[in-house]
């Protein structure tokens, strides 16, 4: 009973201990708890907003930024301090409860302590970030207000000091200057009064017109330059060197030079006044207007210095190339003539020549224009240059022309004698051709044998009668050269087929003479010699030779090989 007792307390004890042990983790977690919020709240305090909002108010700050900021201000003073002077209270107080047998009941308000302090570092972090934007546009207002001074400082500086490059227009840039400077005084006025939405709209007008000053400001002195240095010195030039020229007796391809040279002055003179009235889109045009003009005007004068010593040695050059031409052209127009006598010309070449010598006479009479007018002093070079040129490349080709027409012509005589000799070996060989065939001793000939040689004959005739005319076409007795060339070898063949069929069949009919008692090989024997007579001679080879090939195999291509070596053709 005793030992039960005694385990019972036992048990009572640890319950005990277990309880105080949870009871003195559970204080520890809460105190930790509230000293980490109260450790919070300092680090808060320590940001001090006190002092942001003081160093805002120095700021002397105006208009809408006054009332944004009295507004910040008046939230932090009615709201986040008494919230922090609450807070402030509470957690002390709720960390001695931890202490005492309230421990139990404190959780609730450590959450609802939590929950404050996390919407009190809303509110603070939002009063700091509107103090800041008010800080950066405070700054950013007196940056820009300072960098408007700084800019007209500088322009008024520039203007003073390098009044040079901007000639008259200085005037009307200081005019302008001027006035940019009262808007910037009622800016800085309409500020201070703190009308700043007025100040605003005249802010974002000012800045807008400072930087198309500026703009204009950096550009005038480029578009000065040339105007106040570089046309005046080069139109001067213009003048001067065009005087010279005229004495010196040169042309140019355009007329009143001179007068163009006053009109550019006048333009420049205009371009200087819309400068001065700060007209500048006007003058940047005008300026590439008179640079162009000007450089237009060089090259005129230019182009006649460089064409002056290429033109007269040109000049030089076709009196003798023209003569050349004129002369060669003749020449083969009387060779034409001789020609034409005795040949047909059936590719216009007396014609060619007539169109040709056209042509040398309208360079010629364009050759002495020019030299004429360079005599008179009175040519304008660089067009002597171009016409000369185009003329000298005009007669190169006509001398091609009228060298590829005499090689043509040329070859007339030769191409006659060349022909002759062929019509003589063509007689020779139908001659030769003829006799073979009488040598055959054969019973006839085949009808279309005899109508293809007597073609050959017939145009082999043609060609002499073409060779004997007054007047030769050697056109047509080209072509008609190269039907009798064609149709010989043709006859040629044809003979040599009717020659080896006519002497083949003779020997195979012999050979048939073996074989008296074959009655096949009689029969084919007579039905041969039947075609023989009727001058068929190449049946008449296959119908005897067919049947001895297959009776005694071989025999057709022995008998063959035989005949063609005693003939030497293999």
């Amino acid at each position: 009973m005793e030992k039960v007792v005694f385990q019972v307390l036992i048990g009572i004890l640890i319950i005990v201990v277990a309880i105080l042990a949870c009871v003195y983790f559970y204080q520890r977690r809460v105190v930790k708890q509230i000293n980490d919020l109260m450790e919070s709240e300092k680090r808060l305090a320590d940001q001090n907003v006190d002092q942001q909002i003081k160093n805002v108010e120095e700021l002397q700050l105006v208009g809408d930024a006054k009332k944004q900021f009295e507004t910040v201000k008046n939230k932090y003073e009615k709201q986040v301090r008494p919230a922090i002077t609450a807070f402030n209270k509470r957690a002390p107080q709720l960390l001695a409860d931890s202490r005492t047998s309230k421990l139990l009941t404190i959780n609730t308000q450590i959450r609802d302590l939590q929950a404050d302090l996390a919407k009190l570092t809303t509110m603070l972090q939002q009063i700091q970030k509107e103090l800041q934007h008010l800080r950066q546009q405070q700054h950013t207002h007196k940056q820009a207000v300072e960098q408007i001074k700084n800019k007209y400082r500088q322009f008024h500086r520039q203007l003073n000091e390098k009044s040079f490059e901007y000639g008259d227009s200085e005037k009307q840039l200081n005019s302008r200057l001027n006035e940019l400077e009262d808007q910037f005084a009622q800016f800085t006025d309409l500020t201070n009064k703190g009308d700043i939405e007025a100040a605003q709209e005249i802010l974002s007008n000012l800045q807008s017109e400072n930087n198309k000053f500026e703009q204009d400001f950096n550009k005038i002195p480029k578009l000065y330059k040339p105007i106040a240095t570089e046309f005046p010195e080069q139109l001067s030039e213009l003048k001067s060197g065009y005087e010279t020229l005229v004495k010196q007796n040169f042309h140019f391809t355009e007329k009143n030079i001179d007068k163009q040279i006053e009109q550019l002055k006048s333009k420049l003179d205009q371009t200087v006044d819309q400068l001065n009235n700060l007209q500048l889109d006007i003058v940047e045009q005008s300026n590439k207007d008179l640079s162009d003009q000007i450089d237009y005007l060089y090259g005129v004068m230019q182009k006649e210095i460089d064409a002056k010593n290429e033109a007269i040695h040109l000049i030089d050059v076709m009196k003798n190339f023209t003569q050349h031409a004129q002369r060669q052209n003749d020449e083969l127009g009387v060779e034409l003539d001789r020609l034409s006598l005795n040949y047909t010309l059936t590719n216009h070449e007396q014609e060619t020549v007539r169109e040709l010598g056209e042509q040398i006479k309208a360079i010629i009479k364009q050759y002495r224009d020019d030299a004429e007018a360079i005599a008179n002093k009175t040519a304008v070079y660089s067009q002597v240059l171009d016409r000369q040129k185009s003329n000298q490349k005009n007669l190169t080709e006509i001398e091609k022309s009228q060298e590829k027409l005499n090689d043509e012509v040329a070859k007339l005589q030769t191409d006659e004698q060349r022909a002759r000799q062929m019509l003589q070996k063509y007689s020779t060989q139908i001659r030769t051709i003829h006799r073979q065939v009488e040598q055959l001793n054969l019973p006839g000939l085949p009808k279309d044998y005899l109508d293809y040689f007597f073609g050959v004959s017939d145009e082999i005739k043609k060609l002499a009668d073409e060779l004997n005319e007054y007047k030769i076409n050697m056109d047509e007795i080209t072509k008609q050269l190269i039907i009798v060339e064609s149709d010989l070898d043709t006859l040629n063949d044809k003979t040599d087929i009717l020659r080896d069929s006519a002497e083949l069949t003779e020997r195979f009919q012999q050979y048939a003479n073996r074989f008296g008692d074959n009655e096949k090989i009689a029969a084919a024997a007579k039905k041969s010699q039947e075609l023989f007579k009727q001058f068929n001679y190449t049946a008449s080879l296959e119908a005897i030779a067919t049947v001895l090939e297959e009776i005694e195999p071989g025999s057709y291509k022995r008998i063959e090989d035989t005949y063609y070596r005693e003939i030497g053709k293999n």
